[in-house]
């Protein structure tokens, strides 16, 4: 069994989860909600995984990339579709979950702004 560790205030999708089963065979999840500064402070949770999901903004998934070591770190794709009302308007934004990705580098790279 593949213990995945799942960073994120959602709960994973059932199309995300059946993505998972499908590439790694049986899993157990690890949901982690809560709110960090640096994700050093969750050290002893990624050691005790074989994949780190998660959903995070650059700076986190960086220093998640480096405490994963040679795990694999990945994130959902999602598309944005809108959703229409019955009167044909548009109402709502939804995220259509596409595939996993995983993190390979994050690389900053800046110029002057002309």
């Amino acid at each position: 069994m593949t213990k995945v560790m799942w960073f994120s205030r959602h709960d994973m999708t059932e199309d995300q989860l059946a993505a998972l089963v499908s590439k790694l065979g049986e899993v157990e999840v690890m949901k982690i909600d809560r709110t960090i500064q640096t994700a050093f402070e969750l050290a002893d949770e990624v050691d005790e995984c074989d994949v780190i999901a998660i959903v995070a903004p650059i700076n986190l998934q960086a220093q998640f990339l480096k405490l994963a070591k040679d795990k694999p770190v990945i994130i959902a794709q999602s598309r944005r579709e809108l959703v229409k009302n019955e009167d044909g308007s548009e109402s709502k934004a939804v995220f259509v979950f596409e595939g996993w990705k995983q993190l390979k580098k994050i690389e900053v790279v800046m110029e002057d702004f002309a």
